[in-house]
C-alpha cells in the first residue's frame, strides 16, 4: 500500500468515425495536450476522470485518469492482426519517473483483431502535491511489425482531495487519505460501502517531540452515527506504545488506522474524527469528515 500508484491498459472494441491523420501534431490548448502522430493515428484522443470525460488536466488526489486513445489505425497486419506495443511513463518535475511500464500489452503477443481498436491507459492520481509537483503522462503506441509510431504527452497536476478537513498544529505530514483496501485505491467521496473495508493512512509524520530519541504519540479514532451511536472507538491506537515509545522513523514510513463494518441499521450521515497528538508537546492534527455508509 506504500506503492499506490496504478497503471493498468483495457482494450475495448466500439464503433467510432473514420477520420484519420496518419502524420500530424496536434496540441490541446484547454489541457496542454500534445501528440504527434507518424504513421499510427486516432481519431480522437479523451480524457476520463473516474469514467466520465472531461477537458482538464488538474485531477484531484486519488481520482482514476483514463486516457482514451479511439479508433487506433497503421498498424501492419500479420495473418489478419496487429501487433501494437505500449508504453506509459508519469514524470515528476521534468526529471523524475514515478511510473515506468514499457510495454502494457506484453501479454499479448499473438497480435490483436479488434475492428476498430481503441486503447486505454489509466493512473491513480495518488501523487505528492504538497510542493506544487508538476507531473506528465506519456504514452508511446508503436507497431511491432512496423516503424510508425503515436506519442501523447499530458502535463498534469495534482489538488488535494476534499473528503477529509484537516486541522493541524505543527506536525509535518505529506500525505493523508481514507483508503478502499477492498478495491486498492484512495476514497474520494463520501460514500462508504459496509462491505469493503477501509483505512486512513497518514504519511512521512514528522515533529513530534522526542524524549530519549523515542516519541509518545496518542493515536485516536472514533466514528458515530446521526444519533451519536458509536460504530468505532478506540482513544489510542497506540496503547501498547505508552511507556515505551515509538521510533521517530517508523512515522515517517506510515500511521494507519483500520476502519471496518458490520451489517446493520446505519442513521447516516456519520461523523469520523481521527486525532493524533503529542504526549509531551502541544502538537497534534485533528482530522474529520462525513460519511455515508451503506
Amino acid at each position: 500500500m506504500n506503492k499506490i500508484t496504478i497503471s493498468s491498459l483495457v482494450l475495448i472494441s466500439t464503433l467510432f468515425g473514420a477520420c484519420q491523420f496518419n502524420k500530424s501534431v496536434n496540441t490541446d490548448f484547454q489541457t496542454g495536450a500534445y501528440y504527434r502522430a507518424n504513421g499510427i493515428s486516432c481519431d480522437e484522443v479523451a480524457i476520463e476522470v473516474n469514467g466520465k470525460n472531461v477537458s482538464r488536466n488538474e485531477f484531484v488526489f486519488g481520482e482514476k485518469v483514463t486516457l482514451v486513445f479511439k479508433n487506433v489505425t497503421g498498424f501492419k497486419k500479420s495473418q489478419g492482426k496487429k501487433h501494437p506495443k505500449i508504453s506509459m511513463f508519469v514524470i515528476k518535475n521534468e526529471k523524475d519517473t514515478v511510473l515506468n511500464k514499457g510495454n502494457l500489452l506484453k501479454g499479448l503477443n499473438n497480435g490483436i483483431a479488434f475492428e476498430p481498436l481503441d486503447l486505454r491507459a489509466d493512473f491513480i492520481a495518488a501523487l505528492p502535491n504538497k510542493n506544487n509537483e508538476k507531473y506528465k503522462a506519456l504514452v508511446v503506441i508503436k507497431d511491432r511489425k512496423g516503424d510508425g509510431d503515436f506519442k501523447y504527452k499530458l502535463p498534469f497536476t495534482i489538488t488535494d482531495n476534499s473528503l477529509l478537513t484537516i486541522t493541524n498544529n505543527d506536525i509535518k505530514y505529506s500525505n493523508i487519505y481514507l483508503w478502499n483496501e477492498t478495491l486498492k485505491q484512495p476514497v474520494i467521496g463520501p460514500r462508504i460501502n459496509v462491505k469493503e473495508s477501509y483505512v486512513l493512512i497518514l504519511d512521512g509524520i514528522e515533529g513530534l517531540l522526542p524524549i530519549k530519541n523515542k516519541v509518545f504519540p496518542v493515536f485516536s479514532i472514533a466514528l458515530v452515527d446521526n444519533l451519536n451511536n458509536k460504530i468505532i472507538s478506540n482513544p489510542n491506537l497506540l496503547s501498547a506504545y505508552v511507556k515505551t515509545g515509538v521510533n521517530p522513523d517508523d512515522l515517517k514510513v506510515q500511521l494507519t488506522s483500520k476502519l471496518s463494518f458490520s451489517e446493520g441499521t446505519i442513521n447516516n450521515p456519520c461523523t469520523l474524527t481521527v486525532k493524533l497528538k503529542d504526549t509531551n508537546s502541544p502538537k497534534a492534527i485533528l482530522i474529520t469528515t462525513q460519511l455515508e455508509i451503506k
